[in-house]
């Protein structure tokens, strides 16, 4: 059975930050990334896999591959972080039985129809809305974009988000 040592919502996936500082926070050998439209691109499979550090297996499966690998045999063996680029990914995988104890948030674009919470964080009403049956479902849910700064806890983010 793997342990799952850092679940990191980020838009950019995998990139400096995570590799340098959170694989070596979370001691994770394997990243599993999680997203329908990567786990069918066979050419960005390759380009993050080649950005990951050597001893670092990365995998990129569907919401579905990744809930059956879970039923299956708890997605293997190893030390496991997960990573998503949008929150629905998340809640969809938690959805389908998939414990996510802790979810860190670390990097989601500012667009239009996008409130900022931190410089590198701005959510959506759907964002709220996912985040909160995620945490209503149990998950500790805060935004921590490098280890050296502090984190933002869930109260915080809603009320900033809420103006």
């Amino acid at each position: 059975m793997a342990k799952i040592s850092l679940v990191r919502l980020d838009s950019r996936l995998i990139h400096g930050q995570v590799i340098t500082k959170w694989v070596k926070i979370a001691k994770a050998n394997r990243i599993i990334i999680v997203d329908d439209e990567l786990a069918k691109d066979d050419f960005m499979v390759m380009i993050y896999a080649a950005a990951a550090p050597k001893d670092v297996a990365v995998e990129i499966v569907s919401v579905e591959k990744a809930a059956q690998n879970w039923q299956e045999n708890q997605m293997g063996e190893g030390r496991i972080m997960l990573l998503f680029k949008d929150v629905e990914s998340c809640r969809r995988l938690a959805a389908k039985g998939v414990p996510i104890e802790k979810l860190q948030i670390g990097g989601l674009p500012s667009a239009p129809g996008r409130v900022t919470i931190l410089r590198a964080v701005s959510m959506n009403q759907e964002d709220m809305d996912g985040l909160k049956e995620l945490k209503n479902n149990g998950t500790e849910v805060y935004i921590h974009i490098i280890p050296e700064e502090p984190r933002m806890d869930f109260d915080k983010i809603v009320k900033t988000f809420e103006g």
